[in-house]
């Protein structure tokens, strides 16, 4: 027997278009908002026996659907961030008489504090030698630049391959900064550091010469077939893999561009600069998400115990 069709399914598919138009939300966060707020109008169907009125809908029942998932705290808390998304959509968009939001006061679960993975300065020295260590140049040095310039900007690997080449600023002829939009369509300036800027600095020689001339995307191919389309997200997470698998690097597998982005954080953090400068270049919109960089190095924790006067001559 195939499902009883959702009666809302006009409504949500407006509030995809809502989320990933009007907020700029990628596709999959988009699909992942309506696949929760599509289970919780099933489970309302059935233990109600009939669709959920918006306006009805209170906290009790919000959190009978949270109790009956049987999930993890990443996945409750992902569920409340969509249900807390839709109902703020149902009132402010389709105008809805809901006179408070059922999830307020719901308490988000609170999710165990893992440091992020990063790779130490000597291993991404490492991941950029066997990059550019490639048999073929062109290859070599394409490698090279985009996982150094990950690196060097702590981009997360969307906002670098939608870089356009007016979002680059110069300062003497070497690229200074760049104009990156980020999570929510939000607009922010990086300025690069010093690894960022010889990546792209080679990077744009060789694309100026061999790229095609009316591309507008910095990291696109410059031949074959696909000359001039940026690179796909795919392929370059199989190249990081690949690369790394290729460095000798400890827990290849896992290693993801995204790796870089915790690294260029980690690196700054432990370098002394503030937690919120770090914010600000990440791009995050809340300092906690930033707080998790604030990590010490056994290293630095072992400094610090041999500080300590020894009484006992």
């Amino acid at each position: 027997m195939n499902p009883t069709p959702d009666p809302h399914a006009e409504l949500f598919a407006r509030f995809r278009r809502y989320l990933e138009m009007e907020e700029g939300r990628s596709p999959r966060t988009a699909r992942e908002y309506l696949m929760d707020a599509s289970l919780f109008s099933r489970w309302f169907r059935e233990r109600h026996g009939r669709p959920p009125r918006w306006e009805e809908v209170g906290s009790q029942h919000v959190r009978a659907f949270l109790a009956s998932l049987q999930a993890g705290p990443a996945r409750m808390g992902r569920v409340l961030a969509s249900l807390r998304k839709l109902f703020r959509y149902l009132a402010e968009v389709e105008g809805l008489p809901i006179l408070k939001d059922p999830t307020e006061g719901v308490k988000r679960p609170k999710l165990p504090r893992r440091l992020p993975v990063y790779l130490t300065p000597p291993e991404v020295a490492r991941l950029l030698e066997a990059a550019y260590k490639h048999r073929s140049p062109r290859v070599g040095l394409r490698d090279w630049a985009l996982l150094a310039f990950l690196y060097g900007t702590g981009l997360r690997l969307s906002e670098a391959l939608g870089l356009v080449y007016g979002d680059v600023a110069y300062q003497d002829g070497i690229p200074h900064a760049v104009r990156v939009r980020g999570k929510g369509d939000k607009e922010r300036v990086v300025v690069l550091s010093p690894t960022a800027q010889r990546a792209l600095y080679q990077w744009l020689k060789h694309r100026n010469l061999e790229g095609h001339p009316t591309s507008p995307y910095i990291w696109s191919h410059t031949s074959g077939p696909r000359r001039g389309e940026p690179f796909s997200a795919r392929a370059v997470e199989a190249m990081v893999k690949r690369v790394a698998r290729k460095a000798g690097l400890k827990d290849w597998q896992r290693i993801t561009p995204h790796k870089l982005r915790h690294s260029y954080a980690s690196a700054l953090v432990e370098a002394g600069r503030g937690i919120e400068e770090v914010r600000e270049l990440l791009g995050h919109s809340s300092i906690s998400t930033t707080q998790v960089y604030v990590h010490v190095s056994r290293r630095r924790l072992e400094e610090a115990a041999r500080a300590l006067p020894d009484v006992l001559g």
